[in-house]
């Protein structure tokens, strides 16, 4: 099961709702199963109202900041997780919080969380997960703590 802070989702919320009618976008960090922050990133798709793409500079900085925050190797006896990429989010306006056939053929990272937001007339819902994987995908739990 994923968990969303309350906190986090009413960003996410405030974002989609910032963007619309365009579709926003941001990537999930986190721990685990948990996403401990958002990093709101451009939408730079051609058609920002049908489409999204994130910024590929925001992702490679985040990337490398991640990389040298997690440092050498913990322990083996050390087993916290690290702080890691754990997948992104965008929002649907005027459309499902469901995987689009859009966004079906632009996944190529499986193990990259898919969180997706309905917009409509401009108020944002609370997002639903998705896992991709070779054969589409799959929904999954979503706890708001």
């Amino acid at each position: 099961m994923i968990s969303l802070p309350r906190a986090l989702a009413d960003q996410l919320l405030a974002l989609a709702e910032a963007a619309y009618p365009d579709e926003a976008c941001a990537l999930l960090v986190g721990q685990g199963e948990c996403i401990t922050r958002i990093v709101p990133a451009e939408n730079v798709a051609p058609d920002p109202r049908r489409h999204f793409e994130v910024d590929p500079a925001t992702q490679i900085r985040l990337r490398r900041a991640l990389r040298e925050a997690a440092g050498p190797e913990h322990p083996p006896e050390e087993k916290l997780p690290r702080e890691r990429l754990l997948g992104h989010w965008h929002s649907h306006p005027d459309g499902r919080a469901e995987p689009s056939a859009t966004d079906a053929a632009s996944a190529y990272e499986p193990d990259l969380l898919w969180l997706i937001s309905s917009v409509t007339a401009g108020k944002a819902m609370l997002p639903a997960a998705f896992a991709f994987q070779s054969g589409g995908f799959t929904p999954l739990a979503l706890q708001i703590v």
